[in-house]
């Protein structure tokens, strides 16, 4: 009999669990850990208690809240606009989602339409029910102020007013929309009446004090945060306010006896050392920042963690007095007392960063890669992070770092800022635009990223005109910026005004000779205005004045091969490298200007130095065998663009013309058209993809597709050789001579080069 029971118990357990486990359990357990505080794992039982449930509008109502105090706005918004479509009589979650979308209208400069609208629906219906819905009429209120319809919102105001007095949300709006209306004594009248019943309510104190400020009532504006400081002894936010007010005035005296409470009464104000320190780091008065940090860690010495927030302050100190040294210092005993702590491990990182050497760099990257791991939601490790691989070359680990950082903050501006510079970069103009949006919204002031979208705009397929647009409005806000004048030069030189063009890039590169762009846009000018020769000269003296000036050297040496004269070009990266011995860019202009001598051993060797160099990058793999492919050398050149498929295996050239020279090395054509094909996919708009694949057809056997291929191409681009002659070609392959011979003839007379006339030739020889 025991046997049995041993047997049966744990089935009656599971039975009993499974009758339990319902929505409301989920529901119930979620509810005991947001009360707690615990609302990632309210969360989780919240969704539990949906998925058994889909309609149990509670578990969305709950949910939502939790929501909100992660601070998960988007997610908040739906659940609780869920919560209120499944409980339609549930007033106070229809008020809460009122109240939530203001909330969030109210902080958003953007100001976005659809909650302004959910708030005038959810206020309609409780006024359809009720008339005198105070929730309903408060609403009112705010949509009317919002829309400067004073005088309603006064009287809304007023009528909610009527029916709960004196609520201190209703008066604040209330005071406010009348202020607006220039009916200022009766706004301070009716504050001042919520003061003597509401003391505690600092808001109403804010908006007198703002009003007097404004209204340059000093003396009031004064007086207004010493009665707030009366009516609430233990706020430290009032005393930090009023101590502001004095250090703007110049009140140095009145500043330090209204801070003394926060440094010397540590009951009432357990953070007041803290506090008062982020005052002066706020006022950039570091020496008293660093006294009461220093004076609130010793107080909390036998208290690790409250000492390490003062710890992390004095790190911050010597960061912003630019003294690294002092700064690391701080971050070591940091993560002696605490290892591994996140914000430690990151300006350790930063501070590593600072040093600029591979050595350092890579030690940040050590140290930031588990700290990433281990802590995945971290915007700030993982933007340091971005940062790190960015130093060591590692664009696009970059990019994905800094994307996991905007992902984790949404007004995280530093890895967006670093996105857009990425992207200039690359001048990946479509992805520079969008950054650039994204920080505007955020930041819609920032004139450097304005900039950067209008030059976007200009690079963008059907944004030139706003682009303009914009660039001429930051001109006439900004006519002495030196980044808008050059931008105003290049969009000159883009429309072929080179005489103005000219003449700004000289201003600009007397103005500031250390910034070669302009010299740059000087020349690119000079050289579009059929004067390289004349910019050849000018820089070479240019060159003699600064004979230290690499930039300047590199800058004449590509304007020699602009003007014809490899040799001098060859000259100047000698001297180049003779002090950047080890730099990939300078041996690939070599290669380069040898190629243009026609100097194809050389030109090799060099390209070889430069990928020994920059073994991560395929350029030089490309720029050799495109040589090789020129110089008969097509099985050399095919090895090298394997290698560089190793590196980027879908980049569509890559593929393109590893694909064409596998055809023609006789190798294998099914690997060929795989190639081929996802060239095309990757680019359909690229028509040497189209045609690299219509070959690879032809090479296998497949006429009708070959055909195909090459009938649209001729149709879209008439007068391309080439596309005639693999037209001509694969005709001929499925029999029909006559027009192939027509293509052929059509290929003579596009002007083709030697290689194609010959290749045309032979086949109508063949044809007869």
């Amino acid at each position: 009999m025991r046997k049995l029971i041993l047997v049966l118990l744990p089935l009656v357990i599971l039975l009993e669990a499974g009758c339990i486990r319902n929505s409301q359990y989920y529901l119930d357990k979620g509810n005991k850990l947001a009360a707690q505080g615990k609302y990632a794992d309210a969360e989780l039982n919240y969704r539990k208690a949906i998925q058994k449930n889909v309609n149990s509008g509670e578990a969305f109502y709950q949910l939502g809240l939790t929501y909100m105090n992660l601070r998960r706005t988007p997610d908040a918004y739906q659940t609780l606009l869920q919560a209120s479509k499944l409980m339609p009589a549930r007033e106070d979650v229809a008020v809460k989602l009122a109240d939530f979308c203001w909330a969030v209208y109210s902080s958003d400069r953007r100001r976005p339409q659809v909650l302004f609208d959910r708030v005038t629906i959810i206020s309609d219906q409780l006024l359809a029910k009720n008339k005198n819905s105070f929730d309903g009429l408060r609403l009112k209120g705010h949509l009317a102020s919002a829309s400067k319809r004073y005088a309603e919102a006064e009287e809304d105001y007023r009528a909610a007013n009527a029916v709960k007095p004196m609520q201190p949300e209703v008066i604040l709006g209330w005071a406010g929309a009348l202020f607006l209306d220039g009916k200022s004594s009766e706004a301070e009248m009716l504050a001042y009446q919520l003061i003597d019943r509401n003391k505690t309510y600092t808001p109403i104190y804010d908006m007198l004090y703002l009003h007097y400020v404004q209204s340059k009532d000093l003396a009031t504006a004064e007086k207004i945060l010493r009665t707030k400081i009366a009516n609430n002894p233990t706020d430290a936010g009032s005393v930090l306010e009023l101590a502001g007010y004095y250090n703007a005035a110049k009140r140095e005296a009145d500043m330090k006896a209204t801070l003394a409470p926060l440094e010397n009464n540590a009951k009432a104000f357990p953070q007041g050392r803290l506090q008062a320190g982020d005052l002066y780091s706020r006022l950039r008065r570091w020496d008293e920042a660093l006294a009461q940090y220093q004076a609130g860690a010793q107080a909390n010495a036998a208290k690790p963690k409250d000492k390490l927030v003062y710890l992390k302050r004095i790190t911050d100190v010597w960061i912003a007095e630019g003294k690294p040294e002092q700064a690391e210092k701080e971050v070591d005993e940091i993560l002696k007392e605490e290892p591994g702590e996140q914000a430690a491990t990151g300006v350790k990182a930063s501070l590593l960063l600072a040093g600029r050497t591979a050595d350092k760099t890579a030690k940040a990257v050590a140290l930031l890669k588990p700290a990433v791991e281990k802590n995945p939601d971290n915007a700030t490790l993982h933007f340091t992070l971005g940062r790190a691989l960015a130093a060591q070359g590692d664009t696009e680990g970059a990019r994905s770092q800094f994307l996991e950082a905007v992902k984790r903050n949404k007004t995280y501006l530093e890895p967006r800022l670093a996105l857009v510079e990425l992207a200039q970069a690359r001048n990946d103009y479509p992805s520079a635009l969008q950054y650039a949006n994204d920080v505007l919204s955020i930041n819609p002031n920032l004139g450097a990223i304005r900039l950067v979208r209008a030059v976007a705009m200009l690079n963008t397929s059907g944004n030139e005109a706003q682009g303009r647009k914009e660039l001429a409005a930051l001109e006439k806000q900004f006519p002495q910026n030196h980044e808008v004048l050059l931008q105003t030069a290049l969009l000159d030189l883009r429309d072929k005004k080179f005489k103005e063009a000219e003449d700004q890039f000289r201003k600009l590169a007397q103005e500031a000779p250390n910034d070669l762009r302009s010299m740059n846009g000087l020349v690119s000018a000079m050289a579009a205005d059929s004067q390289i020769d004349k910019a050849f000269t000018m820089l070479q003296e240019e060159a003699k004045k600064n004979p230290q000036n690499a930039q300047m050297r590199f800058l004449l040496a590509g304007v020699a091969l602009q003007a014809g004269k490899p040799d001098a070009a060859i000259d100047q990266y000698q001297q180049l490298i003779k002090v950047a011995p080890n730099s990939a860019q300078l041996y690939m202009a070599m290669g380069t200007a040898y190629r243009a001598k026609k100097d194809i051993p050389d030109a090799i060797s060099s390209f070889d130095k430069a990928a020994s160099l920059a073994p991560k990058d395929p350029a030089p793999l490309v720029a050799k065998a495109d040589l090789l492919q020129i110089t008969g050398k097509k099985p050399e050149a095919l090895a090298d663009y394997r290698k560089a498929l190793q590196l980027k295996p879908d980049n569509a050239v890559l593929l393109n013309n590893a694909a064409y020279l596998i055809t023609e090395t006789g190798g294998d054509a099914d690997e060929a058209m795989k190639m081929a094909q996802k060239a095309v996919q990757l680019d359909n708009k690229q028509p040497r993809f189209a045609d690299t694949l219509g070959w690879v057809y032809l090479k296998k056997n497949l006429p009708d597709s070959a055909v195909q291929a090459f009938r649209g191409l001729t149709e879209k681009y008439p007068d391309d050789p080439v596309f005639h002659y693999h037209f001509g070609m694969a005709l001929l392959q499925k029999g029909d001579k006559a027009t192939a011979k027509t293509e052929l003839q059509n290929a003579l007379t596009k002007k083709p080069s030697d290689e194609v006339r010959q290749n045309v030739q032979a086949a109508l020889a063949k044809i007869g």
